[in-house]
C-alpha cells in the first residue's frame, strides 16, 4: 500500500533455526528499521542496575562483573526449565517492550517499516503492540539441522530450548502471516520481498 502516513510495525518470530534473523536481514536490506529484541535485552542486562539486582535476587548471579561468563551462566539457568525462563522473561520483557515503544515514538512520523526481531513475540505480549506478526516456519528436522550447523549450541541445548518454546503450531494460529522456510535462502528472500512490497508498496 502506498502513501503511508505513519510507520508500519511488523513482528518477525520463529523457533530456533527457523530463519527469522535471515528474514530480518533481508528486510533491512530493503530499507526496514530492525529492532533486535535479543540485543536490546542483553544491553538491558548489562546496563540497568535495577535489572541486575533483580537477576541477583532471583538467580544468585552477579552480572556486574565478569560479564560474559555470568551471562552464559544466566542463559544456562534460564533455559534449564520453564519456571526459570518465565522468571527471567518477567524481568526483561516489560523493559524490552518499553524500549520498542520508545523507538516507535522516535520514528512515528516516518514512512516505512519498523520490524522487531523477537523469538517470544506472543509469549511476551509484544504482538498486541504491532500492526502485523509474521511467523517464519520450518520443520522440526530442518530447524535442528540449521541450529547444529551454527555450532554455538550443543544438540542437547538446542533440543532443550526448542522444548521450552511455544509449539510452532500454536504460533501458526496466532500469527497474522506465515512464511514457510523449508527451502533455499533465495526462496525465503522472494517471500520476504513480496511481503515488503505488500506492506510498503
Amino acid at each position: 500500500m502506498g502513501g503511508l502516513i505513519n510507520v508500519v510495525t511488523l513482528g518477525i518470530t520463529g523457533g530456533l533455526g527457523a530463519g527469522k534473523s535471515t528474514a530480518c536481514q533481508r528486510l533491512k536490506e530493503r530499507g526496514a528499521i530492525i529492532f533486535d529484541a535479543d540485543s536490546v535485552a542483553k544491553e538491558i542486562l548489562l546496563t540497568v542496575p535495577e535489572v541486575q539486582e533483580q537477576i541477583s535476587d532471583v538467580f544468585g548471579i552477579n552480572i556486574k562483573n565478569n560479564t560474559n561468563l555470568h551471562l552464559g551462566k544466566l542463559a544456562n539457568i534460564a533455559f534449564s526449565n520453564e519456571e526459570n525462563q518465565t522468571a527471567l522473561n518477567n524481568i526483561i520483557h516489560p523493559r524490552v517492550i518499553e524500549a520498542f515503544e520508545k523507538k516507535r515514538a522516535e520514528i512515528k512520523d516516518q514512512d516505512g517499516l519498523l520490524v522487531i526481531d523477537a523469538p517470544l513475540i506472543f509469549e511476551s505480549g509484544l504482538d498486541s503492540h504491532l500492526d502485523h506478526t509474521v511467523l517464519i516456519y520450518s520443520t522440526y528436522k530442518i530447524r535442528i539441522a540449521r541450529a547444529i550447523r551454527r555450532g554455538n549450541l550443543s544438540r542437547e541445548q538446542i533440543l532443550k530450548r526448542i522444548e521450552l518454546q511455544m509449539p510452532e503450531e500454536e504460533k501458526r494460529e496466532l500469527a497474522s502471516i506465515v512464511i514457510e522456510n523449508n527451502g533455499t535462502v533465495e526462496r525465503l528472500y522472494e517471500e520476504i520481498d513480496k511481503l515488503y512490497n505488500e506492506l510498503i508498496g
